[in-house]
């Protein structure tokens, strides 16, 4: 499955976007985002899958995301998923120069102890939460400034309600190494993003974030469950998708492009991501609009 960064429009003075989302059955693309996500499922069921890692999803059930952990949300199957999404940047919440105590609102986000990034539906904690997410949505949607300070505070009541809950909470030690392994890739994931194009290895990015490969291939799979040349890979893939409907090149010359000198080796991966051909590909979604990146799922 192929991995997208998705751009999310916000303002500069409030980075901060609330958004109603259906999932598309199983069509929405893998992807990662430089901003934070709080998901609400509010109907219907189905899965969110992070990396390799799926984990359900019922109506009530409210995920924390990362800003660079690759993730999907998928309806089952007949069955539609309705979902609320606030999406915001961290500078939102602990801008440059912040107290600790504003650095800890984004501890749901960063947890190093494993612990899941969901709150289960059908507890007291989900209950509240998910009254305010509601809550702040009606405020988004008057789309008056004098909100803003009503949605600063409901997001960071919502954040500090979820520090405070023991099964959710993370210790500070460990929020601190979490934050440090992510700090650490998202550049690496950004390089990747543009120079998916060249010839790319593990000592560049390694000279980049100045740690040795060894290291980088450890925290890399780590934060994102890919390996890195399996995330190279996946954006190769989707930039080579994204020219298949966007140009009128060969598929040889898509694969060129995106550094496969072996066409057969190109075709090989692109039908085991994708499940059919690069020409297959082109002749199937040409007739169609062209895919949209799911905002935030």
């Amino acid at each position: 499955m192929a991995v997208y960064v998705w751009q999310q429009a916000m303002d500069l003075d409030f980075p901060l976007a609330v958004l109603d989302y259906a999932v598309r059955d199983d069509r929405d693309p893998m992807h990662w985002h430089d901003h934070f996500e709080i998901a609400l499922v509010l109907e219907g069921r189905g899965e969110f899958m992070f990396g390799r890692r799926p984990l359900e999803a019922e109506t009530g059930d409210i995920f924390f995301i990362d800003n660079s952990q690759p993730h999907v949300a998928l309806a089952g199957r007949g069955t539609p998923m309705r979902l609320l999404l606030v999406l915001f940047r961290p500078e939102l919440i602990a801008p440059a120069g912040c107290r600790e105590l504003e650095r800890g609102y984004l501890a749901p986000f960063r947890r190093a102890d494993g612990r899941s990034p969901r709150v289960r539906a059908g507890t007291p904690l989900a209950a509240r939460l998910g009254s305010l997410l509601v809550g702040l949505r009606t405020a988004w949607g008057r789309h008056d400034p004098a909100e803003r300070h009503v949605i600063d505070a409901t997001l960071r009541l919502v954040l500090g309600l979820v520090n405070r809950d023991p099964e959710a909470g993370a210790s500070p030690d460990a929020v601190r190494a979490a934050a440090d392994r992510r700090e650490q890739i998202r550049p690496v994931l950004a390089y990747v993003d543009r120079h998916c194009r060249e010839g790319i290895t593990l000592e560049d990015v390694s000279d980049l974030v100045h740690i040795s490969p060894s290291r980088v291939r450890h925290v890399f799979k780590d934060v994102t469950g890919v390996s890195f040349k399996e995330y190279v890979t996946q954006v190769r893939i989707a930039e080579a998708k994204r020219l298949l409907l966007a140009t009128e090149l060969s598929v040889a010359d898509v694969a060129r492009t995106v550094s496969y000198t072996n066409l057969h080796q190109f075709y090989k991966v692109f039908a085991r991501s994708c499940g059919m051909s690069p020409g297959e590909y082109r002749r199937h979604y040409s007739a169609s609009e062209p895919e949209q990146i799911a905002a935030g799922s």
